[in-house]
């Protein structure tokens, strides 16, 4: 990397941010605690799988991660009073809790917020008010409260329901492969994400993407690459733990750093 961070944003106009799964404390979390075990691999059973969805709710629920917590903070702190817009593909809003303002940030693979039914003309509803959900998200949270997750022989979970239909969690997400997502909660911020990058053509661009996955490319990953390559004053600095790689079209404009991405957020903000 031929700059510190602070210095590609000090010599930029715009920044956008896109934050990836490594990011994701919560799966992570889940898969290092040995208490999810019996949910998870019951969750994996053809037919179990909306269940999963379920477990990470009633992880982020009960749980938080001060080093992510503390990354956001620092991440707030570098971009200063810069112009900034962030795409997240992650579910959960951490962002917005540590400094980021939830007008100029937007989730496009849905959040933890709302739940849906099957048919996507349907209103979405806020998760904690609905109680069928929510009394799911408290059987699981006793088994692993108070039972150290260990499930009974024969347990069974029944998926929430509302008016009759059934709910899931307004992700969009290869559990819930079979249900059509439901766009409405994130559109607005989509289009003044949209309007921002208009705004960004022929600026000094930073895109800064951190710990994106593969997951969802179209999101994040290829329309990064698409504006470094468009816009010639654009620089890209990917950082990812494995897929740090880019293009070879915007190698003069790419820094890639192999580097867990949360950690390189952490050091970077060392000193200020």
């Amino acid at each position: 990397m031929e700059k510190r961070l602070s210095e590609y944003i000090s010599d930029c106009d715009l920044i956008i941010v896109g934050i990836g799964n490594e990011w994701n404390w919560i799966r992570s979390g889940i898969n290092g605690d040995e208490r999810y075990d019996d949910l998870v691999q019951y969750s994996r059973r053809e037919g179990n799988e909306w269940l999963l969805p379920v477990l990470e709710f009633e992880y982020a629920y009960y749980n938080n991660n001060e080093t992510i917590d503390k990354a956001y903070k620092a991440l707030r702190k570098l971009i200063g009073e810069k112009r900034y817009f962030l795409i997240s593909e992650l579910f959960i809003q951490d962002a917005l809790l540590n400094g980021f303002e939830e007008k100029l940030s937007v989730y496009p693979c849905g959040t933890y917020r709302f739940l849906q039914t099957m048919d996507a003309t349907d209103p979405l509803m806020e998760t904690p008010k609905v109680r069928d959900f929510m009394d799911l998200v408290d059987k699981v949270h006793k088994i692993i409260a108070e039972d150290n997750g260990r499930l009974e022989e024969g347990e069974k979970f029944n998926k929430p329901f509302f008016s009759g239909k059934e709910l899931y969690l307004n992700q969009k997400r290869l559990e819930y492969s079979n249900i059509k997502y439901n766009e409405s909660a994130y559109l607005p911020n989509w289009d003044m994400y949209m309007k921002y990058l208009t705004e960004t053509v022929g600026s000094n661009l930073l895109l800064l993407e951190l710990g994106v996955s593969l997951d969802y490319p179209t999101v994040i990953r290829w329309p990064f690459e698409k504006v470094a390559f468009i816009n010639n004053k654009a620089h890209l600095v990917r950082v990812h733990e494995k897929l740090y790689q880019h293009t070879p079209e915007i190698k003069d404009k790419t820094d890639s750093i192999k580097m867990n991405s949360v950690d390189y957020t952490l050091q970077e903000s060392e000193g200020l």
